[in-house]
């Protein structure tokens, strides 16, 4: 991470503001900056050596270069004026002077173009940024990361010009994670040829194979890629490597992770703002070459549950899929046991059901692999495993091995014992002979062990298990025995997967994994909790950091608490590891410096019994209300509103049957906030007013604490009432709030936070434009105070950080829009959406963009920019369709409508708009969503629309875009 000082003039109070926006924006953006602002009082040192040190430690000093700045380097102002930018200029030019006049240090900047010409001349043969630009922080960034915008290719060998009858191949990008599968292929001629069509160029962009688990998806893509020579670049990744059954909770990180490394990128996942900039980067990467992307096994990121329709719980990976629908020169292959809802409808989208195999092909297979029999019996075979690729797969092998290859005697198999799936129950019944066959040896126990994973190891993983010599499973096993049993089930059962270039790494179908598993935890629970307690041991010890910095170091961590609590251990897992090591307490790290919001929710999973609804009982209980706290927050970051509704649900419920007032009006209040999220104004009301009940009948055992409680639900109240149309009683609520603030904080003069916030949305709408702009420096100048100060918990509110300075920058960007100033909202509402992306509250970016959108679309404004406008508004419907954030999608559409008006009416506007909505559609749109769910402050806009609309249509003029 480079250091960075910051050398500037204390010119005005606005600059110094400036000044202090810019280090907090590259400390966001993991640059180490350093300014005098956030030193409290003095510097031990001194100012003098403090600024020495300052210089001498840094990477680089940026130079803040205005009129007020050179005039103090060049000594033009009075003795006595400006000492420190006087004595950091005298060491700059000394270094440069004793480094042979070269600059490899010193970073002019300014903040407006006129201001290049009081650049120093020292420093005027260098490059400068001017940050009034667009893209101009981002090249700044890129330097001081040492991340160039084109990199020079690294020199290989000497040019090779082969003669002209000589074809020359390239060097491909090859990732391939997909397993070899064992056995001949047959059959599937319908979707080789899609394939082959699809590659060859007929238009498909993604291709699905939808099917049930064991029916052949991954060998049918096997096959294809073994046997297409036409394939230069490919990525190919298995999300079953994270488990297969759909309510798993998988993190898309480590695929992430993974490409970007393949594609030659260099970013770290931490650097994105947002989820969807992530998936976006990566699709620009693939569509760099014509790429195959196979992500196979992807049902495990899609929302299988009641009500759900298969939607993509992956922010990144919705946008990936959706953006290579859109445009994509290579092929994405996608298998998963059903269809992606997202790319539902997609011209270049073709979805295709796998059907189970032929039934000559099913007995081509079982003669593959040695079985003899008449055509008939074997036709009867095959239909009694219900023509199932990994049931007639392991049939075939068991009768090679134990029965003489004679299909007659596969009746010796006896029925499946338990309750299973149709669909599956077929291969898990020759699952079953094969325990019974393998009683006793070293290749069951070798089975048993791999079920204690949802994920393929390495040997190096099993030979934990076998030092610690676990009686009924490793224990009496020599390490022969060990080898042997692996190559046994490799090359004579068949039942391992082998992975190319990986013979340490052990595998099988998730099936025979979920199989076995199920086996030794049901039949054997002390062996399976002896198990996972070892190997919750030795992952909790892998990283060579107590506290690790990125996600692939803290990856030995979430193995841990997977195995820990599979193992019984919830608490000593949740105190240990997840509080002390992952979350590091109070700091939220994981979320808040690693943005690993999916990986911190699969963390969370293991501590129920039924996500999000049923946890694990116990000694866990003491801490069910704050992992059902912290789930909710982390569904809903992640755009998955409805499930976080269901887990703040049960806290409440947790926090009623405690009897604990506090908790249960916390609770209450964010029910609340996402019922006002999903547009359900009735129950937003009504959770606001029993947040009110419990907070103002709690225990005051935390004045403060408590304080900030109440004022948010008061304010929480008053939102809700506002955008149910009640202004009045809102403004009442809004100023009792703050009456009692200020009784509690006698400093107080305004609301601020997130109370403050919904306050001035109100002002605004009553046209209080100048109040607001007072209010918002105010809240603005707490919130910035709070965060430099995050180690003293009473200035400010508890909590406060980068979401109280976002919403205090878009109040005052909304206010100079509001009063007409647009370059000054230009310059709060950017900052305000760069701030918002760098938190990632999901439901809060869209008010940025919304505010934004009207400020490129308002016609007094020079620098109008209706294509921006359709950009921002395109973005709010990504974020609040999928996840049925109705208020959102209200504003979305009486915003677009007044976009194509304004397009209409501009002379100079050379954009055609976007869709196929007209203006009357959105309004239509609109107006129902008013109506279901009681959002009746915009009722006025959309009856000044439709007033318009009415105009326009009586003029004879018809429809209108």
């Amino acid at each position: 991470m480079p250091k960075v000082f910051i050398s500037y003039s204390h010119d005005s109070k606005e600059h110094c503001q400036r000044v202090l926006e810019l280090a907090d924006r590259l400390n966001e953006n993991d640059v180490d900056c350093e300014i005098d602002q956030y030193i409290n009082g003095s510097p031990p040192e001194g100012w003098p050596l403090w600024m020495e040190r300052m210089l001498e430690e840094s990477t680089y000093v940026i130079v803040i270069c205005t009129e007020t700045y050179l005039n103090r380097v060049k000594r033009k102002e009075k003795p006595g004026t400006g000492r420190g930018v006087k004595w950091e200029s005298l060491l700059a030019y000394q270094d440069i002077y004793d480094n042979d006049s070269l600059n490899s240090k010193f970073v002019p900047v300014i903040f407006k173009a006129t201001d290049a010409a009081f650049i120093p001349k020292p420093l005027k043969a260098f490059m400068h940024y001017d940050l009034s630009c667009s893209g101009n922080y981002e090249m700044m960034c890129r330097y001081l990361t040492r991340q160039p915008l084109v990199v020079k290719p690294n020199p290989k060998s000497k040019l090779h010009l082969p003669p002209s009858n000589v074809q020359t191949t390239s060097t491909p990008i090859y990732s391939d994670r997909l397993p070899d599968v064992i056995g001949e292929f047959f059959g599937c001629e319908a979707e080789l040829k899609l394939l082959n069509d699809a590659w060859a160029g007929d238009g498909t962009r993604i291709i699905q194979f939808i099917a049930p688990g064991g029916t052949g998806k991954t060998k049918l893509l096997r096959h294809w890629l073994d046997n297409n020579k036409d394939i230069d670049a490919l990525i190919a990744w298995s999300f079953y490597s994270q488990g297969s059954s759909e309510d798993k909770q998988v993190s898309a990180s480590p695929f992430f992770s993974h490409a970007f490394e393949k594609l030659g990128s260099t970013r770290s996942l931490s650097s994105f703002t947002t989820e969807e900039d992530k998936g976006e980067y990566l699709a620009d990467l693939l569509r760099q070459q014509r790429c195959v992307l196979v992500l196979d096994g992807l049902e495990p990121l899609q929302h299988g549950g009641k009500g759900m329709h298969n939607e993509l719980k992956d922010r990144a990976i919705r946008r990936l899929l959706t953006s290579l629908a859109g445009h994509n020169d290579g092929l994405c292959i996608i298998t998963t046991r059903v269809a992606v809802h997202e790319l539902n409808n997609r011209t270049h989208v073709k979805v295709h059901d796998l059907q189970n195999l032929a039934i000559t092909d099913g007995v081509k297979l079982l003669q593959s692999l040695g079985v003899q029999g008449n055509g008939k019996e074997l036709e009867k075979a095959v239909k009694e495993y219900g023509c199932h690729a990994l049931a007639l797969h392991l049939l075939g092998s068991a009768l090679h091995t134990y029965l003489d290859d004679d299909v007659r005697k596969r009746d010796i198999l006896t029925e499946l014992i338990g309750d299973y799936d149709d669909l599956e129950r077929h291969a898990f019944k020759v699952m079953q002979a094969y325990s019974i066959w393998l009683d006793g040896t070293p290749e069951l126990k070798l089975l048993l062990s791999l079920g204690l994973f949802d994920h393929p190891i390495e040997t190096e993983v099993l030979q934990v298990l076998w030092q610690a010599q676990i009686p009924g499973l490793t224990s009496n096993i020599d390490e022969k025995a060990w080898k042997v049993a692996i190559r046994d089930l490799r090359e004579k059962h068949r039942l391992l997967s082998i992975h190319e270039n990986r013979p340490d790494l052990l595998d099988c179908h998730p099936l025979i994994r979920e199989y076995f598993g199920k086996q030794l935890r049901e039949n054997q629970s002390d062996v399976w909790r002896q198990a996972h307690t070892r190997l919750f041991e030795y992952y909790k010890a892998l990283p060579e950091k107590e506290l690790p910095d990125t996600l692939e170091e803290m990856q030995p961590l979430f193995h841990a608490v997977v195995h820990g609590c599979a193992a019984g251990l919830h608490q000593q897992v949740m105190e240990e590891i997840y509080i002390l090591r992952i979350r590091r307490g109070s700091m939220n790290y994981s979320t808040k410096k690693l943005g690993a919001y999916s990986d911190e929710l699969a963390v969370l999973a293991n501590f129920f019994t039924n996500p999000w609804c049923r946890l694990v009982s116990g000694s866990l209980e003491i801490y069910h209300f704050e992992i059902l706290n912290w789930a909710s927050y982390r569904l809903n970051a992640l755009g998955r509103v409805h499930e976080a509704l269901e887990s703040m649900q049960l806290a409440l419920e947790v926090a009623e049957k405690k009897e604990n007032r506090n908790e249960a009006g916390v609770s209450a209040h964010c029910l609340s906030n996402l019922h006002l999220t999903l547009g359900n104004l009735k129950k937003a009301i009504a959770d606001s007013q029993l947040s009110l009940f419990y907070l103002n009948r709690g225990v005051d055992l935390y004045p403060e604490i408590n304080l900030f409680q109440q004022i948010t639900a008061l304010g929480g109240y008053a939102n809700t009432l506002h955008q149910a149309g009640d202004t009045l009683l809102a403004l009442e609520c809004f100023r009792r709030a703050e009456q009692f603030q200020k009784k509690r904080e006698i400093w107080s003069q305004f609301l601020y936070s997130r109370p403050g916030f919904n306050y001035c949305d109100l002002l605004l709408a009553r046209s209080e434009t100048l109040d607001v702009i007072k209010r918002g420096e105010y809240a603005l100048k707490i919130s910035l105070d709070a965060q430099k100060n995050n180690d003293k918990p009473y200035i400010g509110i508890p909590g406060m950080g980068l979401l109280d300075i976002a919403l205090d920058r878009l109040t005052l960007g909304r206010a100079y829009l509001q009063q007409g100033n647009f370059s000054e909202a230009s310059h709060w509402l950017n900052q305000a959406i760069n701030n918002l992306r760098n938190e990632g509250s999901q439901d809060d970016i869209p008010l940025g963009l919304l505010a934004r959108a009207v400020l490129y679309r308002d016609t007094r404004n020079p620098n109008r920019d209706f294509t921006r406008a359709h950009q921002d508004l395109q973005e709010v419907y990504d974020i609040a369709e999928p996840s049925g954030m109705r208020l959102h999608l209200t504003d979305y559409h009486l915003e677009m409508a007044r976009l194509l008006l304004a397009e209409r009416e501009d002379p100079a506007s050379t954009s055609s708009g976007s869709g196929a909505l007209t203006i009357q559609d959105h309004v239509a749109e609109a107006a129902k969503l008013i109506e279901k769910t009681g959002y009746k402050r915009r009722l006025p806009e959309l009856q000044e629309l439709q007033r318009q609309i009415s105009d326009f249509a009586a003029s004879g003029a018809g429809s209108i875009r």
